[in-house]
Formats: C-alpha cells, sequence, structure tokens
C-alpha cells in the first residue's frame, strides 16, 4: 500500500473510531461537562471548570476537523489528527491523576472511573490505528502509575501499600492483555484476509480462461487467416487489404491486454491536464460515427469551463466502453445515450454521467457488473473486462465509478474523477 493511501485508510479509521457516533460524541461532552461543574461547585476551584471547558473546545474542533467532507488525506494531516489526540487524551488523564490526589474518597472515586471510561474507550475505538493505540496503552500506564503512588502515599500500612502495588499492577496488566490480544486477533484477520484475497485470485484465473482464451484465440484466427491469404495472393493491393486486417487483429490484442492491465492497476498512465468541456464535445461527435443511427447522442447543453488530470487515451477508452454497454443495453430498438458532466466543488471533483434509455440493470447484479470477467452477454460477445477496466482506471486516477439504476429506465454510470 502507498504512503497516500496508507494515511487515506488511516484517517478514515480515526474518523469512523472517534467522529461517526453522534449519540456518544453528545455523551461524552454530557459528562464532562457535568462532571466539572459538580467538581467546581464542590471545591470551588476554577481549575475543575478551565478543564472541562478545554476539553470540551479541542475535542469540538478535533471532530470538527474529522468530519470535513473536504479533509485532505495526507500524512501532514493524518500527524496533526495524531498529535491532536494525544494532547486530549493526555489533558482528560491530567484530572483522572489530579483527583486522586485529593484529600477525598469522592474525587478518588471519581478519578478511578474517569481511568476506568479512557481505558474502556480507548481500547475499544482501536481497529487499526496502530500508533494510537501504543500512546493510549502508554497514558493509561503513567495513569495507574500515578494514582498508584498518590494512593500509597496515603496509606500508612505496609501491607495495604502492597495490595494498592498489586492492584494496579493488575489492572495494568489487564488492559496490556486486552491490547496484545486486540493485535494478535488483528493478525489472524488478516491472514484471513490474504488467504481469500488469494482464493479470489485462484478463482479470478479460472475466469480468465474461460472468458479470455476465445478472445484472443479469435484475435489469432483472424491474424493467421489473413497471414495465410496474404502469402497466397499474387495482388498487391489483396496482400496490403489483408496484412491491414492482421495489423487490425494485433491491435485489438493489444487492446485487450491494455484492459487487463487497466484492471490491474498496472498499466503506465500519462497524465495531462484535459479540458472536460471541448473533450466531451470532441467525444460526442466520436460517438456518432461509431454508434448506430438507432442511439441518438445527446450532449449536455452546459458544460463546465473546468479541466481534469487523466491518461486522455485511457479516458476516451473508459468512456467508448460505458458508450458500448449503453449501446448493447437498447439493442436492437436503439434510443437515447445523454453525455453530462456534474461538478462537486466541496469534495474537488467532477463526475461524467453516461445514461441510457435501456431496460437498466436487475438489482441483483449491479454490485457484480463491475468484476473481472463478469458479463451478462453470450459466449464470445463480451470478455467482462469493460466496466472492471473502467473501475480500475478510475481508482487508478484517484476517483470511482459508481452506477445506479434511473427512477424512470436505463441505467446511469458515473465515472468520477478529481479536477485540477
Amino acid at each position: 500500500m502507498t504512503d497516500p493511501a496508507k494515511y487515506r485508510r488511516q484517517i478514515e479509521i480515526l474518523r469512523h473510531a472517534d467522529a461517526t457516533s453522534v449519540t456518544e460524541i453528545l455523551t461524552r461532552y454530557a459528562i464532562v461537562i457535568g462532571a466539572a461543574l459538580l467538581l467546581w461547585i464542590s471545591t470551588g476551584q476554577t481549575l475543575m471548570l478551565i478543564w472541562g471547558f478545554v476539553y470540551t473546545v479541542l475535542n469540538g474542533v478535533y471532530i470538527f476537523v474529522l468530519r470535513a467532507p473536504n479533509l485532505p488525506k495526507t500524512r501532514g494531516a493524518y500527524c496533526a489528527l495524531f498529535l491532536a489526540s494525544m494532547i486530549i487524551s493526555t489533558w482528560y488523564a491530567a484530572m483522572t491523576i489530579y483527583l486522586t490526589t485529593l484529600d477525598s474518597r469522592a474525587y478518588e472515586f471519581i478519578g478511578i472511573c474517569g481511568l476506568i471510561g479512557l481505558g474502556l474507550y480507548n481500547l475499544s475505538r482501536h481497529t487499526d490505528l496502530t500508533f494510537l493505540a501504543l500512546w493510549d496503552t502508554l497514558l493509561l500506564t503513567l495513569c495507574v502509575i500515578g494514582i498508584v503512588l498518590a494512593f500509597v502515599a496515603k496509606t500508612e500500612t505496609q501491607s495495604h501499600q502492597v495490595a494498592i502495588v498489586f492492584a494496579g499492577f493488575g489492572i495494568n496488566a489487564y488492559y496490556m492483555m486486552t491490547y496484545l490480544s486486540m493485535m494478535r486477533t488483528r493478525a489472524t484477520l488478516r491472514s484471513a484476509q490474504e488467504a481469500e484475497v488469494q482464493s479470489q485470485k485462484m478463482r479470478a484465473v479460472g475466469q480468465l480462461t474461460s472468458g479470455i482464451a476465445h478472445d484472443f484465440n479469435n484475435i489469432l484466427t483472424v491474424i493467421r487467416g489473413n497471414l495465410d491469404l496474404a502469402s497466397e495472393l499474387p495482388n498487391l493491393a489483396e496482400r496490403e487489404l489483408m496484412l491491414d486486417e492482421a495489423r487490425a487483429g494485433t491491435d485489438r490484442a493489444a487492446h485487450l491486454v491494455r484492459q487487463l492491465l487497466a484492471f490491474s492497476r498496472k498499466s503506465q498512465m500519462m497524465r495531462s491536464d484535459i479540458a472536460l468541456g471541448p473533450f466531451l464535445e470532441d467525444f460526442a461527435v466520436s460517438l456518432r460515427r461509431l454508434l448506430p443511427e438507432t442511439v441518438r447522442i445527446a450532449l449536455s447543453g452546459t458544460l463546465p469551463d473546468l479541466s481534469l488530470r487523466a491518461d486522455r487515451q485511457l479516458l476516451e477508452t473508459a468512456l467508448l466502453n460505458c458508450a458500448i454497454n449503453a449501446r448493447d443495453a437498447m439493442h436492437p430498438e436503439g434510443g437515447i445515450l445523454r453525455l453530462s458532466a456534474v461538478v462537486d466543488t466541496a469534495a474537488h471533483e467532477v463526475a461524467i454521467l453516461i445514461e441510457d434509455t435501456g431496460p437498466g440493470v436487475p438489482p441483483a447484479m449491479i454490485d457484480r457488473i463491475t468484476e473481472p470477467f463478469f458479463t451478462t452477454k453470450q459466449v464470445g460477445e463480451g470478455s467482462g473486462l469493460g466496466l472492471s477496466m473502467v473501475k480500475g482506471f478510475a481508482e487508478q486516477s484517484g476517483g470511482r465509478l459508481e452506477l445506479r439504476n434511473q427512477p424512470s429506465r436505463g441505467l446511469q454510470v458515473a465515472l468520477i474523477l478529481p479536477l485540477v
């Protein structure tokens, strides 16, 4: 996994752990604010109010940033969020230790409850946040040590001091064992996921054998047949015609290989800035030449004056695959193929939409038609790589592919790509 992808995943995990449950967030704020007010009333110390206010503000800003839709998924952003989480946890834990130093059983009880709450929260939120889990475990260890020292200082008998030390050791050992158990569980899950990936690869090889071999054999038959004919024909013009057909066959074979590479995210992309409006206008003109007269091309009248950065040839190939699928869906009656673009300025991306007036896709299949080698066509009519190649191109370009059936009739394919 590349660094940008790794940090994007880490931030998404952090967002899911800390900023998705509104109920949990509001409950935590209510407890902290309520505790700060009660402690201030009972002790008269302004520090209690300062603690509650600072924690609520810091955590509120942290969650607001985490929930921002345009939050950058970079290493710097992850490090800043990681540091903010460390500071917030440390600020919360500081009050836990401070309360145990006060000469009051009630405050000691509140401090211990705060420690337990912090421990349960930190252990429950980590799934793949290794560094934060390590920090939180260390923080809990320091809290336990601080509380043990505070209690030992207040206890006169040696037997009670030993009991307190062992109790602290037991609490800390529990958290450490829970953390190690979590790590082992993660390792087991990762091994199971890797085994499943390998199994999927083997199934894909089987599908490749049945789905691609037929296409390659057809292409090779065309090439071989034309070469054989070219060697027998005396007329130079006729020989050149056969050689042109053989060259076209090699181009089709190369295109099929390019589809496979795009699906596997291993094709070499030659990115450039593409003016979206003129590009779609030129593409619509090309479609009118390629598609039959029964299919009418409807281009949106207001195209955005923006640019995106992508491989122009692969983008054309991806949209052509979508258009061919739309043509096949409307065969033989024909219909309308709509081409448009919708800009999301907040997410800084554009969705290129291709819509047809065909029957749509059965709901049970709509999640499968982007799988490699999955096709609803007859054997030999399609390799099942068209939409999987489009999906691979979109993801390799930093975007995504979305499919949805339209309420009226037909399928909408949204190729979503980042803007320049």
